[in-house]
């Protein structure tokens, strides 16, 4: 039986391993592993060798390390140890489940599993560069794209949100500039998930770090509307963003105000929105439905494609979309979702009552009248 280890456990194990097997189970993702990418040039840095698979494979390992996504990839992630557990060749062969499952269900991967879990982040390992040098199989326009991290953790403690719980202080990243100058990738995908929340000196080191090493900019996860100023609203604006790269939240009724007057510094700044933005909108959470559409249409007047985030609970560990928020109903979840796919570029007067007269789902009396509850 397995335990949940700490990481001075986690690297001295890796620390002592020569050749490991990193495995990426089956789950739809887009992205490279970034854990794994940083075990392997750790591995090497220590003298042993990697392969990595999107599943169980034949060989001489001493270590597996086995990654993980979200919550309802469990089972992918859980049917992936199983096969390794069963394989003649390697059922023997010591496992390590790490990443965001891992991270926040240890409990219930400890007992599913009975492997090794390292829950949260090893801020030694964060330090070191990605290998690039492997194949991620990843397909398509994110195959050629950097991942950085310039911060790591977030100040807020949204009940939605599972970063605080993963990644539990909030800190600078030693290493961001040396990544940036060192992986020779022209699309740059900035993940930290509270990167205003950095004094304002490491928010412009950081920009005009990414400008001078002529980085095309995605914000993956999206800023905090309540921390845009009119200086860094200058510095933001200066980036070259592709594929709606600059991304904001607008997931919650009381950031309204905030979220128009960040988007206000934002076009005064120079940034054409249209095109080059996202705004985030959760619903599905403890919102009404007439405020996420609100949301939605507030971020349509800056022209900023509203991207729909639908909230399911975080320990739900299957892929049903079964969960209702207390306000909603399942027909209204399916069709404000269909709609928001369709947003701004739909037929007839952009209405969400407007799109309905085409849609084959059909809302009964009681789910429009969840729909125009205030």
């Amino acid at each position: 039986m397995g335990k949940i280890i700490s990481e001075k456990e986690l690297l001295c194990i890796l620390k002592k391993s020569k050749n490991v097997l990193m495995i990426e189970p089956p789950y739809r993702r887009s992205y490279i592993p970034l854990g794994l990418a940083k075990i392997a040039t750790y591995i090497k840095e220590h003298g042993g060798s990697v392969t990595y698979s999107r599943g169980p494979m034949y060989g001489t390992f001493d270590l597996i390390c086995v990654a993980s996504m979200f919550t309802n990839d469990a089972n992918i992630v859980i049917d992936t140890v199983k096969s390794c557990k069963d394989d003649l060749f390697i059922k023997d062969i010591p496992i390590i489940i790490g990443g965001i499952l891992a991270s926040i269900m240890p409990e219930y991967m400890l007992n599913k599993t009975g492997c090794n879990i390292f829950a949260g982040i090893s801020y030694e390992l964060d330090n070191y560069l990605p290998d690039y040098s492997i194949d991620y199989k990843i397909d398509g326009y994110f195959n050629d794209v950097m991942t950085l991290f310039t911060t790591r953790g977030c100040i807020n403690k949204c009940a939605y949100c599972m970063v605080w719980r993963m990644e539990k202080k909030y800190h600078i990243c030693k290493e961001w500039r040396k990544t940036i100058e060192a992986i020779d990738r022209k699309v740059c995908m900035v993940s930290d998930n509270s990167f205003l929340s950095s004094p304002s000196e490491h928010v412009k080191s950081v920009i005009t770090c990414l400008n001078e090493n002529n980085k095309k900019i995605i914000f993956n996860n999206g800023m905090n509307c309540r921390e845009i100023t009119k200086q860094n609203a200058k510095q933001l604006a200066s980036l070259k963003y592709t594929r709606n790269g600059f991304r904001i939240g607008f997931d919650r009724k009381k950031d309204d105000g905030y979220y128009q007057a960040a988007m206000s510094k934002m076009q005064d700044a120079g940034l054409n929105l249209q095109g080059n933005s996202y705004t985030y909108v959760l619903y599905n959470f403890d919102d009404k439905p007439q405020n996420a559409y609100y949301r939605c249409r507030e971020a349509w007047k800056f022209k900023s494609n509203p991207y729909l985030m639908r909230y399911r609970p975080l320990d739900q560990t299957s892929k049903k979309l079964d969960f209702v928020g207390k306000h909603w109903t399942m027909n209204l979840v399916r069709a404000f979702s269909n709609y928001g796919q369709n947003y701004g570029y739909n037929r007839g007067d952009k209405t969400f009552e407007g799109w309905m007269k085409s849609s084959n789902i059909e809302l009964t009396k009681t789910d429009w009248e969840k729909w125009y509850a205030k």
